[in-house]
């Protein structure tokens, strides 16, 4: 249970195998099209915001799908591929690798596959030959060779591909379908995204294929008009061209109330029972689910196991907090309740006792809003009730808001439990130690607010917080930013701490060598692109020099490195 003093209980942050929320009903839809001969071949999206599902489905897919011998299932990931600068060639052979793996002992197949990957690999030299990657050494004459157009027929064009591998997907023997699961594409980088449509659109969409494609519309549809940026119709192109590509839209659904809570009163009680009694109340609440009953965790007295009812009134208690924020998400859920639990159990080491219901209210004010946080940490004890009653009044009642508290903050003031009179000092002063850990210089009350502000949700507060800081000393810059490195150390995401640290570095050069061994020490494996961005970006030889690291560090994704080296050369 949640609440034991012997244990901590975390939740991984990878895409679930096991169906908490009912996807079963986006799932059977797309099994359904994905079959059916009117519609072939097929590309699916499944679209959802960062966390939303996509990936789980994705896997549901593929686990219905292991079973079926007429179906060859080929999962990629273009965000993982190492070779950037062709992704439309690595997804291409990709799919070709499977197949000959599916076919090992079929000569013909075999001799097809290398007959398309020798046309993919003309392909592939020509486009490195083209940018110029090739300066030593260079065969004019083999250039043009590759470069010219060639005949469709000629076993190194490309030009013939689609029709090659339409009569290569057609000979397979007893297979009705390959379908490709293309997942995490709403990570990659504009050309990325490009390169892996192309793909799909001009060459892999034969008869027999079907894309089931998991992305974020939004972010794929910026990323085709970031491709366009010249064109004043970028963004009406970038939806059309999409449109063009995926025949079968499909959104998953945001969380209402009933499935956060019952999603959230299913994890806490996932770790209670064995796997066969979770198995059985899963059913439980999926019988409910389509009876339309609600809530799904009740009438459970048939079942072997029923989650205690102090379980389930912890789980509509976060439901309720968490939905006042807006978080409406499996994985932000599963990332708060390992918040939750981690500081739940440094409290009880400390031998603090807060209720749970409290504490999920007060990690909500320091993870989401963290000025409003330290409004509340920096009030002194005997102010603070006061303070307490009157946000909430200014929340339920529409009174005048105290000062020190932020408009976002009214959803949460008025969620349960009420803090007035509970008693929380202590743990304040707990909290107040964990969210910033500085090594050698204390952090008081006003820098800490700072931090707070450059970590923040909102981009304008950042920014004002950036423009607010550029006369404090150095020293003070200095501790503001041991205090940024020893949040990142405890954060998931870094990109505003990596974006406040080099902000700092350009306001301050004598700060850039700190800052570059603040980045390489504390958040070097939790860079994405956009870090490598700001980082490539500055003109700070320190950060010069770092983002040039960044380049050619190969424990480093892929997409993390090529944005650096596209920074850095644009720069030369």
């Amino acid at each position: 249970m949640i609440g034991d003093e012997q244990t901590i209980i975390l939740w991984n942050d990878n895409p679930a195998d096991i169906d908490f929320l009912g996807f079963d009903a986006v799932v059977a839809p797309v099994l359904t099209a994905l079959r059916m001969d009117a519609l072939d071949p097929l590309t699916v999206g499944i679209h959802a915001r960062w966390g939303g599902g996509k990936s789980t489905v994705l896997g549901l897919i593929a686990k219905d799908l292991a079973s079926d011998e007429s179906i060859v299932v080929v999962q990629t990931n273009p965000w993982a591929y190492d070779d950037q600068a062709d992704v439309k060639g690595a997804l291409m052979a990709e799919v070709l690798g499977e197949l000959e793996e599916r076919f090992s002992a079929d000569a013909n197949v075999r001799t097809q596959v290398g007959d398309l990957l020798k046309r993919i690999s003309w392909g592939r030299a020509a486009t490195v030959l083209a940018s110029g990657a090739l300066t030593k050494n260079l065969d004019l004459e083999k250039l043009v060779d590759a470069l010219t157009p060639k005949k469709r027929t000629a076993v190194d064009s490309m030009t013939g591909f689609r029709s090659a591998f339409d009569e290569f997907i057609e000979s397979l023997p007893n297979v009705d379908r390959v379908v490709v699961l293309v997942d995490d594409l709403d990570r990659c980088l504009p050309q990325a995204v490009m390169s892996t449509l192309e793909a799909i659109k001009h060459f892999l969409s034969v008869k027999r294929m079907v894309f089931v494609i998991a992305a974020d519309q939004d972010m794929v549809r910026d990323a085709i008009a970031m491709n366009l940026a010249a064109s004043p119709r970028g963004e009406r192109f970038a939806q059309r061209y999409l449109d063009k590509i995926v025949q079968l839209p499909v959104s998953l659904p945001h969380l209402p109330p009933h499935e956060s809570e019952a999603y959230i009163g299913l994890l806490l009680a996932h770790r209670d029972c064995s796997d066969l009694q979770f198995a059985a109340l899963l059913q439980h609440c999926s019988e409910r689910r389509r009876a339309n009953k609600l809530p799904l965790l009740a009438e459970m007295d048939d079942l072997e196991f029923r989650p205690s009812d102090e379980t389930l009134r912890l789980a509509s208690q976060l439901s309720h907090g968490l939905r006042a924020d807006k978080i409406a998400n499996p994985r932000e859920i599963k990332r708060f309740l390992n918040a939750f639990s981690v500081r739940q159990r440094i409290a009880q080491a400390r031998g603090l006792t807060v209720r749970p219901d409290v504490l999920a209210k007060l990690l909500l004010l320091e993870d989401r809003y963290r000025t409003d946080f330290e409004t509340l940490v920096t009030t002194p004890d005997v102010q603070r009730p006061v303070l307490l009653k009157e946000w909430e009044a200014w929340a339920t009642s529409g009174e005048e808001r105290p000062g020190g508290v932020s408009e976002d903050t009214r959803g949460w003031a008025q969620s349960e439990p009420s803090l007035v009179g509970e008693s929380i000092g202590s743990y304040l002063t707990l909290a107040a130690s964990l969210a910033i850990v500085s090594g050698a210089s204390p952090v008081d009350g006003a820098l800490a607010a700072v931090i707070a502000r450059l970590t923040g949700q909102s981009e304008a507060d950042r920014r004002a917080a950036l423009e607010a800081i550029a006369e404090l000393p150095v020293g003070e810059l200095r501790t503001i930013l041991e205090g940024l490195f020893a949040g990142a150390r405890l954060a998931d995401d870094v990109s505003v701490t990596v974006e406040a640290a080099v902000a700092i570095a350009n306001q301050t050069p004598e700060l850039a060598e700190e800052v570059a061994s603040g980045i390489k020490e504390n958040c070097w494996l939790q860079l994405d692109a956009g870090c490598a961005v700001d980082i490539a970006s500055s003109p700070q030889a320190a950060l010069q020099a770092l983002a040039r690291a960044l380049a050619e560090d190969v424990t480093l994704t892929a997409p993390v490195r090529q944005a650096a080296i596209e920074v850095l050369e644009a720069k030369d």
